[in-house]
């Protein structure tokens, strides 16, 4: 029985540009603690027996201007902390360039430890009966599928591929994205293909129907889900943001067990992520519905590790509205990212609150036209005007408190 843990594409040191500094450095460090998160489970699993090596199918670092402290933190937490040997596979943000971040201390010594970076395109004995087949990168695009080398021929043992790249699944992928057979496991008589480049978890069936090629996907989210917006990073030099490379907003690895050379892999996700990135929607059509949101959203767990972005709609009355402040309070206040849109949401006054703030007088009018606007197409006229009742209404309420 060969088993393993199967990672990729941790971007220890990812750029973030998109928060304020404090959140920005909270999201980076993230991807440290995701990481320890899959070493606990790697311990977990020696324990049970149940472990011979971890395999990180490439880009454990965004780039190879990553700094100094960073690739020292990563290889120290790996050689101290996983229980059993880590194979590591440049990947197309830091494949193997001469002066990069593999040439520099301490990687540069990373041949013969329990750290070992496959720098070489030659089978390497794994376990007490199997062979890894690493397909390092060597540049950031090639039109050459990377598992090519593998000789096909079976000499006995689990015979493991790894490589980094896109699996030529349909006929729109970019040529020069590493492009990679979409049966490599046959062609090549691997037993298991484990893959990296892509950012969701996807396995995908051998001719037969046993799944043995997959994608853990990342170890960490990056994004809001619903959202392609990856500022401060690209996943392909050339070309913009694919859907392959959108997370599902889970954070995994997979658990891979093989018991004999030709068996079917058992593949088990296992979740390290750290934290939640939300983007919710939520229409509201009274104080009550509110209420009821700002308690749920005050109640969450760990909202310290939670991106929260909330867009409100619908109508509310004036009274209504006054609790706005509460809301952005709590979800700006507990959140790690806390943003309140609340653009689409607008107001609409009772006759009694009309009747509060502007009694019978001249003020009256102008309350009037200024809801008489409130009903225009223009939006930003629109919010001007239900901006304006509402501050009338919270003056005169303070007034008379």
């Amino acid at each position: 029985m060969l088993s393993f843990l199967h990672a990729a594409d941790l971007h220890l040191g990812l750029r973030v540009t998109r928060f304020d500094p404090k959140t920005a450095g909270h999201v980076r460090e993230a991807r440290f603690q995701a990481l320890d998160t899959l070493l606990l489970h790697a311990q977990r699993l020696a324990r049970e027996g149940k472990l011979d090596f971890l395999l990180i199918a490439g880009d454990l670092f965004d780039d190879h201007a990553v700094d100094r402290e960073i690739a020292r933190r990563a290889f120290k937490m790996l050689d101290e902390k996983s229980p059993a040997p880590v194979y590591i596979l440049p990947g197309n943000h830091d494949p193997l360039l001469s002066g990069g971040v593999w040439d520099r201390e301490p990687w540069s010594g990373a041949d013969g430890g329990r750290v070992r970076l496959l720098r070489r395109r030659e089978p390497v004995a794994v376990g007490t009966d199997a062979k890894l087949f690493p397909c390092p990168v060597e540049r950031k695009t090639s039109v050459d599928d990377p598992t090519s080398w593998i000789d096909p021929n079976r000499d006995g043992g689990i015979r493991i591929g790894v490589a980094h790249g896109s699996l030529k699944v349909r006929n729109d992928l970019p040529p020069d994205d590493h492009l990679i057979s979409r049966h490599a496991v046959r062609e090549r008589g691997l037993d298991y293909l484990a893959l990296g480049h892509w950012h969701s978890r996807n396995l995908y069936a051998d001719p037969e129907g046993v799944n043995r090629t997959a994608y853990p996907g990342v170890h960490e989210p990056m994004r809001f889900q619903g959202s392609t917006e990856l500022r401060g990073w690209l996943p392909y030099s050339t070309g913009g943001i694919r859907e392959e490379f959108l997370d599902t907003g889970r954070g995994e690895v997979l658990h891979v067990q093989i018991a004999e050379p030709g068996a079917p892999p058992v593949i088990e996700p296992i979740a390290v992520g750290h934290l939640t990135w939300l983007e919710e929607e939520r229409r509201l059509n009274s104080e009550t519905e509110l209420a009821e949101l700002i308690n749920e959203v005050a109640n969450r767990p760990d909202p310290h590790r939670r991106l929260l972005r909330l867009k409100l709609a619908g109508v509310l009355p004036a009274t209504a509205m006054l609790r706005l402040g509460e809301l952005a309070q709590v979800v700006e206040g507990r959140y790690l990212l806390g943003e309140l849109d609340h653009q689409a949401l607008h107001m609409e006054p009772t006759e009694t609150e009309v009747e509060e703030v502007a009694g019978q007088g001249i003020l009256r009018r102008v309350v009037e036209k200024l809801r008489e606007e409130t009903r225009v197409e223009d939006t930003s006229q629109r919010l001007l005007s239900e901006r304006a009742i509402l501050l009338l209404y919270e003056i005169a309420k303070g007034v008379k408190t």
